[in-house]
């Protein structure tokens, strides 16, 4: 699942910039324009998953999660730079990398566009081994 679209990009970055990033490098010029960006959007949405695995069910309900749409475009920016990225593009990758690590800590909810919360994992339970345990409430009754 890809959670930004190069509309996306084009509203964050505009489209002069864009399109910058999607023509490439000179020398890749046979490669298909659109080809650059779907698969930056696909490996920052494999980034996000990775990252979401452990805290929420994979794939996503279907939707639009406006969060990760932020994210993706951030991170596939990033990517789209072949030599030296801009400063500002190093710092939105590394803040969407920091606000992805509070989504997989819980430290923030993951919210679809329709306010509802992504479905997390079933939390672990703890598992008991050993023998029965001798003090209980009912061989303690009466002390």
């Amino acid at each position: 699942m890809t959670y930004a679209t190069r509309q996306d990009l084009v509203e964050r970055f505009g489209a002069a910039e864009v399109e910058d990033l999607e023509a490439g490098p000179r020398d890749d010029a046979e490669a298909p324009a659109d080809a650059r960006i779907a698969a930056a959007l696909a490996d920052a949405a494999a980034e996000i998953d990775a990252a979401l695995a452990t805290r929420y069910v994979q794939p996503l309900p279907d939707g639009r999660w406006p969060r990760l749409a932020g994210i993706a475009c951030d991170l596939a920016r990033l990517r789209l730079y072949d030599d030296v990225p801009p400063e500002a593009a190093v710092n939105r990758a590394r803040a969407a990398r920091g606000a992805l690590a509070g989504l997989a800590t819980g430290k923030a909810a993951l919210i679809d566009e329709a306010g509802n919360e992504a479905p997390g994992r079933g939390g672990a339970q703890a598992a008991r081994t050993g023998p029965e345990p001798v003090m209980t409430p009912d061989t303690l009754e009466g002390f």
